[in-house]
């Protein structure tokens, strides 16, 4: 039997992959890696700072067409450098006792509430909100499925008690 070297091997079993091998290695590292520039950060830096408030910023695909990246490496760039805010603002005392005084509404109503003192929230964010601060769950009630459990009857039993008062 004839001996093989490394590359032969490579291509000859492609499920096997070897660190050594140059053309192994790339397969593992998988994705191309873009390298930016000062030149490249300083034109994303511009484009964003031009375009401040807007929702979508229109000079980055043809930025990215021009250096030959794709625009979503050049959004992720703008992120790494601190252009690009990509989670709401920390929520303030004020606004976390807001949400504690109406808890028990809606998370519509959350919102207006808010935004009557100032406060600018989506419905999502104030849901996400609720659900981690374990504002609506309370320990001491149960809900109307466990009761209903609890019990041994219909659910719908449980709401039509509650609907009705009871």
């Amino acid at each position: 039997m004839e001996r093989t070297s490394k590359e032969e091997l490579c291509t000859a079993r492609p499920a096997t992959i070897r660190p050594n091998c140059d053309r192994c290695r790339t397969k593992v590292q998988g994705r191309r890696k873009y390298v930016f520039t000062d030149q490249i950060d300083q034109l994303i830096r511009e484009i964003y700072l031009l375009h401040r408030d807007a929702k979508t910023r229109p000079g980055i695909r043809p930025l990215a067409k021009k250096v030959g990246m794709p625009h979503w490496a050049l959004k992720k760039r703008a992120c790494e450098l601190g252009l690009a805010r990509t989670k709401e603002l920390p929520w303030s005392e004020t606004e976390l006792g807001i949400l504690a005084r109406y808890a028990w509404m809606s998370n519509e109503r959350i919102r207006l509430k808010l935004k009557a003192g100032g406060y600018s929230r989506t419905v999502t964010g104030i849901h996400l909100k609720l659900k981690r601060m374990r504002f609506k769950h309370d320990g001491s009630f149960y809900s109307a499925y466990s009761l209903a459990q609890a019990l041994g009857i219909d659910p719908h039993a449980v709401t039509r008690w509650i609907r009705d008062g009871h």
